[in-house]
Order: structure tokens, then sequence, then C-alpha cells
């Protein structure tokens, strides 16, 4: 196995887990909650990574604006991407059915 496989697995189970931790969380919290101390979480963590990767503080500042840039942009992609396979197969993610109003198109997926 490669290294960019090896980091590719590594990536997918450490997002597997995060998600099965925020599912756990819903059980006793509500999925807003969770999703906002998650959100949090992400942010203070993306700062963290950002501050470690620089070469020293002056450098952090220097980047400050284009980091900013770079993960808000790829948190709207990643997000923009999660919310459209919802809305593609959202009685498959959630169990209830949908909304057919909402679409011109047909809901292919059936449990």
């Amino acid at each position: 196995m490669s290294h960019d496989d090896l980091t590719e697995q590594a990536f997918w189970s450490l997002a597997s887990e995060f998600i099965e931790r925020a599912n756990s969380a819903c059980e006793a919290q509500d999925p807003a909650l969770v999703n906002a101390a998650l959100l949090e979480a992400a942010a203070r963590f993306t700062a963290f990574s950002v501050a470690a990767a620089s070469l020293d503080r002056k450098a952090f500042i220097e980047d400050l604006d284009d980091s900013l840039a770079f993960w808000s942009s790829r948190y709207r992609q990643r997000l923009e991407e999660h919310l459209q396979d919802y809305r593609e197969h959202y009685k498959n993610h959630i169990g209830t059915p949908a909304d057919d109003s909402a679409s011109s198109e047909p809901d292919s997926i059936t449990r």
C-alpha cells in the first residue's frame, strides 16, 4: 500500500470516527448543539494546525488571510457536496419520506 493510500485510509477513518462520535452525542443532545460544538472544535483545531504549520508567528500572521480563504472555501465546497447528496438521497440518509415538492426529479432511493 502506498503512502498516499495509507494517508487516504487514515483520513476516512478519522472522519468516520468524528461522525460516529457526533452521532453518539445526538442520542443525548440536540443535533444543532452537536453541530455547533463540532464546528467550534473544527475551527479551533484548524487555527491550531495553521499556526503549527507556520515557520514562526510572523509567517503565521502573513498567511492568515490566505489560510482563512482556503479553509472557508474548502468547508463551503464540502458542505455543498454533502447537502447535494442529502438532497438526492434524503430518504436513505434520514429515513423519512422526502418532500418531493421541493424537486421536480423523483427520488429513486428506496429503503
